[in-house]
């Protein structure tokens, strides 16, 4: 192996590393009974709280990064980010003092949304074609292979004290210390006018496309956020044998939608533009069987298909984002495209509610079939998009 092979190998795998803790505030969920019989003079909806509160704070910062970005350059905020991320992790492992754990989760999502969107935006900075297709499937891979590692351990730690969940945070440090040896410092460098690119790359702007985008993904997480908020709802209503089973089928179904993520480049090889047509088909497929999947064996196979699309409509969506925002803006158009997966989350029970009391029917049944009938029209709207667009070939490079 050659030392360019090696360093290309570190630089890699330092990139990804960024994604393994971006999911990681919920993963003391775990924490919260422990937390509400400590703190009884607590509300129920406040010691909740501490799992949403860093989605707020986070999309605050996922707009503010590109700001902070043109300030202190792309590693350096990205150090920012997780060393804010690692402080705001680790504080409720040492203290007993509920304002301060409350403080700390608005610090640990602001430091997650000040790097969150160079998690993608570095890939497409340094990597083009078929090695930068790997690089965002690998990237939804490593986001959802460590959101479900510090989940699980959190859970263990829990049984020893709420307070030692919070050390999983502790994995953020050695993140830090690959971004701090081998992500490069990009270097200034000045055009033909003389200006340099930093104040050129201040000049960011959106086009149709990173309209497009963000109106896709806004829609797709509020659907897609269904399997979350309705699946335990509606095995009580079908009165399913094994319940308790529902969390395994969700990590299984978080394994199977990670493996996908590693396949992504040859997926989209194979289907090429028509790859989020598949996916959303697929998906909507999925929703049409859901309600009547009868038992935990083939709800948990269906699901699992749901996961896969979700590691395969994702990275499309940022693989057509990267080369297709407007130049200098591609980080920018990341931001925006976080936000609005972070606003359909956000938003979704009460779109869905909303659709259901529109028709007539609140069930947690119908609102598969609603989010189903959804994603079949997303999925023509691709077809037609794509049956518009010269076709084009993908460059298979590295920058």
């Amino acid at each position: 192996m050659t030392k360019k092979t090696a360093s290309t190998g570190l630089l890699k795998l330092t990139i990804l590393s960024i994604s393994l803790m971006i999911s990681a505030a919920s993963a003391i969920s775990v924490t919260l009974p422990m937390i509400k019989t400590q703190f009884p003079d607590v509300s129920a909806a406040t010691v909740e709280s501490l799992v949403t509160i860093p989605s707020f704070t986070m999309m605050i910062f996922i707009l503010l990064s590109s700001f902070i970005i043109k300030r202190i350059g792309e590693k350096k905020t990205v150090i920012l980010g997780l060393s804010l991320a690692f402080i705001g992790g680790v504080i409720p492992a040492f203290v007993a003092n509920f304002e301060i754990i409350f403080i700390s989760r608005f610090i640990l999502g602001a430091g997650t949304g000040i790097y969150n969107s160079l998690a993608i935006s570095l890939i497409g900075d340094y990597f083009e074609g078929e090695t930068q297709q790997k690089m965002l499937g690998y990237q939804t891979a490593f986001s959802t292979l460590g959101s479900s590692f510090v989940t699980f351990l959190a859970g263990i730690l829990v049984n020893l004290s709420w307070q030692y969940s919070y050390l999983i945070y502790f994995f953020t440090l050695p993140i830090v210390l690959m971004v701090i040896f081998f992500l490069p410092e990009k270097k200034k460098t000045s055009s033909d006018n003389g200006t340099s690119q930093s104040e050129v790359k201040s000049k960011q702007s959106v086009n149709s496309l990173v309209i497009f985008s963000c109106i896709m993904m806004f829609l797709f997480f509020i659907l897609v956020m269904n399997i979350y908020t309705k699946t335990s709802t509606l095995i009580s209503d079908e009165n399913y044998a094994n319940q308790g089973f529902l969390g395994t089928t969700m990590t299984i179904g978080s394994l199977v939608g990670a493996l996908g993520g590693f396949v992504y480049s040859y997926v989209r090889k194979l289907f090429k533009n028509l790859t989020p047509v598949i996916a959303l088909a697929a998906i909507a497929l999925a929703y049409f069987l859901i309600p009547y999947a009868g038992n935990m064996l083939m709800l948990t196979i269906i699901m699992a298909i749901g996961f896969v699309v979700v590691s395969t409509f994702i990275p499309y969506m940022y693989d057509i984002l990267l080369p297709g925002a407007p130049e200098n803006s591609s980080n920018l158009a990341v931001s925006l495209a976080m936000v609005a997966c972070n606003l359909g989350s956000f938003f979704s029970p009460y779109v869905i509610q909303g659709l259901g009391s529109l028709t007539g029917n609140t069930s947690a049944a119908f609102s598969f079939i609603i989010g189903g009938f959804v994603f079949a029209i997303m999925a023509l709207i691709f077809l037609v998009r794509t049956s518009l667009k010269p076709k084009t070939v993908a460059v298979s490079s590295e920058k």
